[in-house]
């Protein structure tokens, strides 16, 4: 299966601080990767690098194309639906408000209006209080709408950066079962950031394990999952 997105020795940080040292990764067209690894080994700012929100050098190819010099606007337009750690709804607006930022670059309105139908398809929960603020949701509420919102960009990919945080088990669990399914029905690729190991990589089908901004381990999810010197190192379980 081609590659989608492709970082090559990419290095990144903030002002005179180094973050990431090299990392080198890639996410094939229609999967699902997992990028793991503690509080502070690069995992957001891996992210950010892709959507232009820190500078980095290396390369990022996404489709074929480099995102060198690329800015955020552009890289959405290109295809990728960025879902922040906390979320990142504006809770002063309504559900559907927020919705409609999802769509505003769009121009293909009679597509726009089929893709609102499967986001409520998703999350019915969102068609039942689209009129109401987004700050009465729920944190797993909360979440759904971002989801909800990066869907109708019309992503070639999404990257999810800490969906479970904040929620209760089985809200966590619905939440994966419904990317699962967006993977599935309409082949969106996902780079998922998640301190859950365990529930990433059953999600995932290959994973990158994040050491200090550099890649420790890599490979496919089924293994690094039974591999025991790895999640006792590395995985935290």
């Amino acid at each position: 299966m081609p590659n989608l997105l492709e970082l090559k020795e990419v290095h990144a940080g903030y002002g005179p601080r180094s973050v990431l040292h090299g990392v080198s990764l890639s996410v094939p067209e229609g999967g699902i990767v997992s990028l793991l690894g503690a509080n502070g080994a690069g995992k957001t700012t891996t992210l950010r690098a892709i959507t232009a929100g820190v500078r980095w050098s290396g390369d990022i190819i996404f489709g074929g194309r480099s995102l060198r010099r690329l800015a955020t606007e552009e890289i959405v337009r290109a295809g990728i639906a960025h879902v922040p750690e906390g979320r990142g709804i504006c809770t002063e607006l309504t559900v559907d408000e927020n919705l409609k930022l999802g769509s505003h670059l769009r121009r293909d309105g009679a597509e726009v209006r089929k893709d609102y139908d499967r986001v409520f398809e998703y999350f019915p929960v969102l068609k039942e209080r689209r009129k109401l603020s987004a700050s009465t949701l729920s944190g797993g509420e909360q979440q759904m709408l971002a989801l909800a919102r990066a869907l109708l960009m019309k992503p070639k990919l999404m990257l999810l950066d800490e969906p479970s945080l904040g929620l209760a088990p089985l809200v966590v669990r619905a939440i994966f079962q419904i990317v699962k399914s967006i993977n599935q029905a309409s082949r969106v690729a996902v780079l998922l950031v998640e301190q859950n190991a365990r529930i990433a990589l059953e999600l995932s089908s290959s994973a990158y394990v994040l050491e200090v901004g550099r890649v420790a381990v890599s490979g496919a999810s089924a293994d690094l999952k039974d591999n025991e010197s790895v999640r006792r190192s590395y995985l935290g379980y």
